[in-house]
């Protein structure tokens, strides 16, 4: 209504305001497009967008040599050649859209293409003057460019048929919109093929409808076919990333641990793959005698299936734990927990199992193919112990786990493999591995082992391999009451 309302003050003044208008959403259609290319299934939008653009850009150049404008040459002939290429060819791209549905173009192809139609539209008409001849002054348009409207509204409904077709290929309200808009051009064509002057009103009521196909263009593929579609999936990458939120949680303590004998930390950090789960695991539980239990696991792979039977194995350890479990009796039953419930017949799980008693200063530890646990005691050092083979590939016995006597004013890390399979350098192919944590822990650790010696440890290790950990990382300390706080 605003841009009809400038015609009643000058007619140029609204032509140019109309043809502005146009020419600002056919290259917003391009740039959004072109933005999200990546999140679409097809490149409709773009070829859409690419072929808008380019008819917006020759109409710029129709409405600079428009008669009143006297920009380039101020004939009407030149100025109508360059409207009747651009519609031709808006028009055949809308023919060929509906066989985009569903395909990925070569863009740099289809951008060349459509980039040497616009030189070669300019270089016909203002340089080769091979161009037909459009507008006579003093009688009018001439007979090509009347035959040429027809055929351009022809080529519309052509183009809403095949659409028609193909309606499903197109997401929510886009293919209403985009119909409007190929109506709306069908309207403006009919009606510039009557008018009599370049300056007349059938020219004007054309051009109305020229802004609304444009603004259904832009409503149909940007709004209805891009904006809202990405919002919604926006909105499920929140919902994704608070149940991702969720389920990590469910793999840690759901109970502090407070005993008078010890402090606990645990820490926990998620990968660098976005919203895929790890299969990490950790619990601690106090025992009826005095004692504490540890677990500290990690499920090979990632994803809900990792994650998943990560939380299935430390609320099974959690329940054998309880009821007073011998470790072999454990050992035994999360394997079988594992073979019942893995997706996967190569799925495996490596934990640390350890039973501490903070009186007697023993701990007793069973290692089944995960990382050996660490004592942090005026020193670093490994405590050997011997491995069995992880859960869910070969079953061997599983001997009674003697104890070993913990220095006064211990400290026990347990972790995943996480913490050491960062690179050992920028460009190298050497991992991180243990002797070096070991070396970092000496390094680093002065007084208490707490959450932000931990992640100083984790910053040690990534500016040493010069990237991010990629794989979560899990950690469990236990320490005897002073040498550590949680």
């Amino acid at each position: 209504m605003l841009v009809a309302l400038t015609g009643l003050v000058s007619f140029l003044l609204f032509h140019t305001v109309a043809e502005v208008m146009f020419a600002v959403v056919g290259f917003g259609v391009l740039i959004m497009a072109a933005t999200l290319r990546q999140f679409l299934d097809d490149d409709f939008p773009v070829f859409v967008g690419v072929a808008v653009a380019t008819a917006a850009l020759l109409q710029l150049v129709h409405m600079v040599d428009f008669p009143g404008m006297n920009v380039i040459s101020g004939t009407p002939d030149t100025s109508a050649q360059v409207w009747v290429a651009a519609r031709l060819i808006l028009a055949a791209s809308f023919v060929v859209a509906p066989f985009v549905l569903g395909r990925r173009l070569r863009l740099r192809v289809v951008v060349s293409l459509y980039v040497a139609l616009a030189l070669l539209t300019l270089a016909a008409v203002y340089w080769w003057d091979v161009f037909p001849t459009a507008y006579v002054a003093g009688s009018g348009p001439t007979r090509f460019k009347t035959l040429t409207e027809y055929l351009v509204s022809a080529l519309f409904v052509l183009a809403i048929a095949l659409l028609w077709r193909r309606r499903r290929g197109l997401p929510g309200q886009a293919f209403p919109l985009i119909v409007g808009a190929l109506v709306s051009s069908v309207v403006a064509e009919l009606w510039l093929s009557i008018h009599t002057g370049p300056q007349t009103w059938p020219n004007m009521i054309a051009l109305i409808f020229l802004v609304l196909s444009a603004i259904l263009v832009y409503l149909g593929v940007v709004e209805d076919g891009l904006a809202r579609p990405h919002a919604a999936a926006v909105a499920n990458l929140r919902e994704a990333q608070r149940l991702h939120e969720r389920l990590e949680k469910s793999l840690l303590p759901t109970l502090p641990v407070r005993h008078p004998a010890v402090d606990v930390v645990t820490y926990y950090r998620p990968g660098q793959h976005e919203l895929e789960l790890g299969g990490d695991f950790i619990d601690v539980v106090d025992e009826r005698d005095g004692g504490l239990a540890v677990i500290c696991g990690d499920v090979s792979g990632h994803g809900p299936d990792a994650a998943a039977l990560g939380a299935m194995l430390r609320v099974s350890w959690q329940a054998l734990v309880v009821s007073g479990a011998a470790p072999a009796e454990v050992v035994g039953s999360l394997r079988q927990v594992l073979a019942r419930e893995r997706h996967d017949e190569d799925t495996f799980a490596t934990a640390c199992l350890a039973w501490i008693d903070p009186g007697a200063d023993e701990l007793r530890v069973v290692n089944v193919g995960h990382p050996l646990p660490l004592l942090l005691a005026g020193g670093v050092t490994r405590l050997e112990v011997p491995a069995l083979p992880p859960l869910g590939t070969v079953d061997v016995p599983v001997r009674e786990p003697l104890p070993l006597a913990l220095p006064e004013g211990w400290t026990l890390l347990f972790y995943t493999d996480g913490l050491i399979e960062g690179r050992a350098a920028p460009d190298t192919a050497e991992r991180f591995g243990e002797d070096r944590l070991i070396a970092t822990l000496e390094k680093l650790v002065t007084g208490p082992v707490d959450r932000s010696c931990i992640d100083r440890v984790m910053r040690a290790a990534e500016s040493a391999g010069g990237e991010p950990i990629s794989d979560d990382v899990t950690v469990v300390v236990v320490a005897k009451r002073g040498a550590a706080v949680s």
